[in-house]
């Protein structure tokens, strides 16, 4: 398995629970997935695994074109792979911002799901997009919401990829008491 992220925060850091034999990508490692020669390098590791996770949440829609890499190099050697992307459900906000966070998780739920019908109809990588509501490692942004527990994330992460059936999307958010 390959993960993008830093092992030590976030996510990721739970992922590694799980997954302790992961290989780990990240700018902390020496690993810039912003650049283009990098996300080319990761492609390139991604070849050597089943299990493509892109976790790290990249500015400039750098998660989207990390994926569109990924999945064509691993289109092109006809590695049958299996992408999940983590997003976020600001995917979905339909109010006016001028935040350009939503409008990048939207463009990758968009991307993942045009790659995942190809994936179930056509062959080749199958891609999944997992979108979570406000992590508990965020709690201190917003101390009056109900956030996900980080490690129950994971453990839906873990679910999606283990089930016997494609799952094109899966979107979580934690319930707001009124």
């Amino acid at each position: 398995m390959l993960i993008s992220g830093n092992p030590q925060k976030g996510l990721a850091a739970e992922l590694f629970k799980l997954y302790p034999d992961a290989e780990f990508v990240s700018k902390s490692m020496g690993s810039d997935l912003t650049k283009d020669t990098q996300q080319q390098a990761f492609a390139e590791l991604a070849l050597k695994h089943d299990v493509i996770i892109i976790n790290a949440a990249l500015w400039k829609f750098n998660q989207t074109v990390l994926l569109d890499t990924v999945y064509k190099t691993l289109k092109t050697a006809s590695k049958q792979a299996y992408i999940v992307c983590i997003g976020s459900t600001t995917d979905r906000v339909c109010k006016g911002t001028d935040w350009l966070y939503n409008a990048e998780k939207k463009a990758l739920r968009d991307y993942c799901n045009s790659l995942s019908l190809l994936g179930v109809w056509n062959g080749g990588p199958r891609v999944s997009y997992i979108s979570f509501g406000t992590l508990s490692n965020n709690q201190y942004k917003h101390p009056d919401r109900q956030c996900l527990d980080i490690a129950t994330a994971a453990q839906y992460v873990k679910w999606v990829i283990e089930q016997p059936i494609h799952i094109n999307e899966i979107s979580l958010d934690p319930i707001q008491e009124a």
